[in-house]
């Protein structure tokens, strides 16, 4: 016990020394045990004196307030505190799955390609709890991660340089879907600005509190559905853990709810209104005159990137084929004018002008 006690006095005055306002575990005034709120006995196997293994840790405190108290009654946390609850988050359907993870190494390079190896996403591959927090200072990700390049990190800069732990192949053997990678390229003709600022004019459709030129972060799109919840890519009730709903099919009916996703950030009455391109209208409600149904926006736009296109062009094969002529292009010819030459839905553009 004096030993602790003389640990978590070092361990402060260090920190006190920085003349910096800190926050994080290690020196937490809510953990009353200092490193011993966390840090018990032997642990469990395979684990740096935990008396839980991997989440089942975390959610001792990160979970319900019943958790919560047993933590306050063993005198680990302090009375009073109020966290949020992340262990319901990851009940949802669309979660990254800690519940399978076969355990964190902290020497392990992700994404695992050893033959029989099997990948995981723990709460460690993406978080330090040993990390101090600096308010008012850049944030920082006291992680791994990889560079666009295939280049591992052993601390990434970006919060994109995390998700790509996982959402990589640096040896580009297994592309699969989940190489997202490729999407944020440098080579892409167009990207929401995940990896790079915003270039070219602003959108008239995108929402004033939303900054042109400032870059995004993968967790503004892949986040928990709950405004009130805790945020990050933990889980969501939508596919792909989206923040809103975002309805893909081929046809559909065009509402606020529908692409709810979208219009998080482009405002619907300027979409509607055709402010950016003249038949956005007509094509994601259709023309009664005309008889044709609204469709999605992905089947235009590809929500990452589009490696040839403007405007994140990128027409969905499942409802856009060639046209009569075999051609299945995009070509733009002013700043809001350009042809398509493509067959969507049974109607042929050789080319559709605007």
């Amino acid at each position: 016990m004096l030993r602790r006690r003389l640990l978590d006095i070092f361990l402060f005055a260090v920190i006190a020394g920085t003349g910096v306002s800190v926050s994080g575990h290690v020196d937490d005034p809510n953990l009353p045990e200092g490193c011993g709120s966390c840090h018990v006995g032997h642990g469990v196997p395979n684990q740096p004196m935990l008396p839980l293994t991997e989440e089942q840790f975390c959610y001792q405190c990160h979970s319900s307030e019943v958790r919560r108290a047993e933590m306050q009654a063993e005198g680990r946390l302090a009375e009073g505190v109020v966290l949020k609850d992340i262990e319901q988050v990851f009940r949802k359907p669309y979660h990254h799955p800690v519940e399978e993870g076969t355990g964190h190494d902290p020497a392990e390079r992700l994404p695992s390609l050893q033959p029989g190896k099997v990948s995981h996403a723990e709460c460690t591959d993406c978080h330090n709890p040993h990390q101090r927090v600096s308010p008012g200072r850049p944030q920082r990700f006291e992680v791994s991660g990889y560079s666009l390049s295939g280049q591992y990190l052993d601390e990434a800069t970006y919060e994109y340089q995390v998700c790509l732990k996982c959402h990589v192949d640096p040896t580009s053997i297994n592309r699969t879907g989940r190489d997202v990678g490729r999407a944020f390229a440098a080579s892409v003709a167009s990207q929401h600005p995940v990896t790079r600022p915003a270039d070219g004019p602003r959108s008239p459709s995108l929402i004033a509190t939303r900054d042109f030129g400032q870059m995004m972060r993968c967790s503004d799109c892949h986040t928990n559905d709950d405004p009130n919840g805790p945020r990050g890519p933990h889980g969501s009730n939508y596919p792909f853990m989206l923040s809103g709903n975002y309805d893909r099919s081929s046809y559909t009916d065009e509402s606020p709810f529908t692409f709810e996703f979208c219009y998080s950030c482009h405002d619907r009455s300027s979409i509607l209104n055709n402010e950016s391109f003249p038949l956005h209208r007509e094509h994601i409600q259709g023309n009664i005159a005309k008889g044709t149904r609204g469709t999605s926006c992905a089947t235009c736009h590809n929500a990452h990137s589009s490696a040839d296109n403007p405007f994140l062009l990128d027409f969905n094969n499942d409802a856009v084929s060639p046209n009569s002529s075999g051609r299945l292009q995009y070509v733009r010819t002013g700043v809001h004018s350009g042809e398509c030459y493509l067959s969507c839905h049974n109607h042929d553009h050789n080319p559709g002008r605007y």
